[in-house]
């Protein structure tokens, strides 16, 4: 059908032969296939469902058909359903990415151990499928075996979510010493800043190493490597500091871990970047002025559709209980503009545009430094708390991702993994935490003022010195 090779460049055009051909003949299979694939590649997968569920209908022994409705299921986080139709198409067809496909659909609901045996499975049938080398990589590093899943992650490069990029012609860096080895983001923003904790080794080990990152990072990461030429230039075009240089391999940062964290137990954990000093001394002068009460940090939705964001959807009001549980300053840290869901919930949580909504992330930084814990579903706040050495409950979905799936993150010390139960709602997540004995106990030690049960009463909280209630009206506006 000609439609389908016009499917990128003309979709327009694409949209109006497939209307045509469905308005002569409503059960028109190869227009019904063509419309789906047109409507999966605009995004539109509840309406390329439809069309798949009636091409297999027509056509039951159509084999892509079937893998392609599992695809449109997995995309709308449909993982149980998707995994019933990518067995239907093995059934009918012996390609190893039907049986990959399956391997995903365990890997996405966090049944690590079943991924790990499909994935095999399709290796065993191709042992060079992208695919299946992705998921075993997934899978082995939520379950420990890091060498493998390090590989596997690696073989994910150059695929939709993970770019390769070249200055020049250099090749992908080995491992082994150059004089000049660059370097570049390739992912989310969290991930970049995970990523970095091997920015030191992988210095100490060339030349002279050229990070590339995304420009929200450039300042914290400049101050934080000493020696490493930093440029926030990623997704930038004609950018002219690669003049300077003769490259001789490049390296995504995700692919540093391979080389530098072998096993969970080779990450120090320890805190390895740095905030401004003078924007951290602002915070601090407007977070004293709020009394002796902890401040904490809290985010309470992440990620995007394809990194479980329906997961991570916990929502202000489930905070409620731990915010009645514990007297505390509740900071928001989220990354887009939550005044009006914080204003619909009416509960006490401050929103700084300047620290959380920033296009620079030393902001944001600065601000997580002078917090006593950070509180929340798993987002880059996280991974900077993390990197910063500040306490940290991460709020982990029951269905996560494998960062988070053993019961300690190796890259971060200070954080502590607070997994939701099969079948729980946040709501109940969230009071099981209010009455944690090790939250409260660590808040009490952190705190700059100690943390109070609900209905007792915490003096310290409001007999702060008169300079830190009057901190000058100049700090406080630089943070508004």
């Amino acid at each position: 059908m000609r439609a389908a090779g016009l499917i990128e460049s003309d979709p327009d055009e694409a949209h109006k032969i497939i209307n045509a051909a469905l308005n002569d003949d409503p059960d028109d299979p190869k227009a019904l296939y063509v419309g789906a694939r047109l409507y999966i590649a605009a995004g539109r997968f509840g309406v390329a469902l439809q069309m798949l569920r009636r091409v297999t209908q027509i056509v039951p022994h159509k084999d892509v058909a079937w893998n392609d409705l599992g695809m449109c299921l997995s995309s709308v986080q449909r993982f149980r359903e998707a995994r019933e139709m990518f067995l239907e198409a093995a059934k009918r067809g012996k390609d190893a990415g039907y049986t990959a496909n399956v391997a995903m659909t365990y890997q996405e609901e966090g049944e690590f151990k079943l991924a790990l045996r499909w994935a095999e499975k399709a290796l065993a049938m191709d042992p060079t499928l992208t695919g299946a080398l992705q998921t075993r990589g997934f899978a082995s590093l939520a379950l420990g075996d890091w060498k493998t899943g390090w590989a596997g992650y690696h073989a994910a490069l150059g695929g939709k979510f993970r770019k390769i990029i070249q200055i020049g012609d250099e090749p992908r860096w080995d491992g082994k010493r150059v004089e000049t080895l660059f370097c570049y983001g390739e992912q989310g923003l969290g991930d970049e800043i995970m990523m970095a904790s091997c920015i030191p080794d992988a210095a100490r080990d060339v030349g002279k190493l050229v990070l590339e990152c995304d420009s929200r990072l450039a300042g914290l990461f400049k101050r934080s490597f000493p020696g490493v030429d930093v440029y926030g230039t990623r997704r930038m075009n004609n950018v002219e500091w690669p003049n300077k240089y003769q490259i001789d391999a490049g390296c995504a940062i995700g692919t540093l871990p391979m080389f530098y964290r072998p096993t969970p137990e080779s990450c120090p954990g320890t805190p390895y970047l740095v905030a401004d000093p003078e924007r951290r001394l602002q915070w601090r002068a407007l977070l004293a002025s709020l009394g002796r009460k902890p401040k904490i940090g809290i985010c309470w939705t992440g990620g995007k559709k394809w990194t479980n964001q329906a997961g991570r959807a916990i929502g202000l009001e489930a905070f409620r209980p731990l915010m009645e549980a514990v007297d505390a300053e509740w900071i928001s840290l989220q990354y887009k503009d939550p005044q009006a869901e914080i204003a619909a919930t009416g509960l006490p949580v401050r929103h700084w545009s300047h620290g959380a909504t920033t296009t620079d992330y030393d902001d944001t930084a600065a601000l997580v430094s002078e917090l006593d814990m950070v509180i929340g579903v798993h987002t880059a706040a996280h991974h900077l708390a993390g990197a910063l050495g500040v306490p940290a409950v991460v709020l982990v979905p029951s269905k996560g991702l494998w960062i988070w799936a053993q019961e300690t993150m190796p890259f971060y010390r200070s954080a502590r993994v607070f997994r939701q139960r099969d079948g729980e709602e946040w709501r109940r997540t969230i009071q099981r935490l209010a009455v944690d004995d090790q939250l409260l106990d660590r808040l009490g030690r952190e705190g700059s003022g100690g943390v109070a049960r609900s209905g007792a009463v915490d003096h310290r909280a409001h007999d702060a010195d008169g300079g830190a209630q009057a901190a000058d009206a100049q700090v406080a506006e630089l943070v508004s």
